[in-house]
């Protein structure tokens, strides 16, 4: 099943920029498929700003994006039973976009450092270890204290 996944994103990818990689396993892949997957619904800035959570948790180091991404418990949509297919092209493709943008250092941090974030409806036991940054779109983002 996660092959056929996988091939099936493959052939969604949009990128052929040389240099630029969105194969399945690569930084850029799998930045994209966490905006696409915990905030495709949030605006612009949403997206970005989980965007930079991840690369705050790499350390901006690209070897270690999906490590960050696939981190156990960390991203909801990493352990759904649900193959990680993105069904909406248009948010892909934009997830895709924002993606490189993020990589290639086309926004600011708009997190202050940022490294945890959760939906305003829920309030989880972690953020007492965390100061409250920024709240963009339905999210709320912290960084360590």
């Amino acid at each position: 099943m996660v092959n056929s996944a996988l091939e099936t994103l493959h052939s969604l990818n949009s990128s052929g920029e040389k240099g630029k990689s969105m194969t399945p396993g690569s930084a850029l892949f799998c930045l994209a498929l966490n905006i696409y997957h915990e905030a495709r619904g949030e605006p612009k800035s949403g997206q970005i700003a989980v965007a930079m959570v991840t690369m705050n948790r790499a350390k901006w180091t690209q070897g270690d994006v999906c490590e960050v991404v696939y981190e156990r418990g960390q991203f909801s949509w990493t352990h759904s039973k649900r193959a990680p297919t993105p069904q909406e092209p248009r948010a892909w493709k934009k997830a895709q976009a924002i993606a490189k943008d993020v990589i290639d250092g086309d926004h600011h941090d708009i997190t202050l450092g940022a490294t945890h974030f959760h939906s305003h409806r829920v309030r989880p036991d972690w953020i007492r270890e965390f100061e409250k940054t920024v709240r963009i779109g339905d999210h709320i983002f912290y960084a360590q204290k």
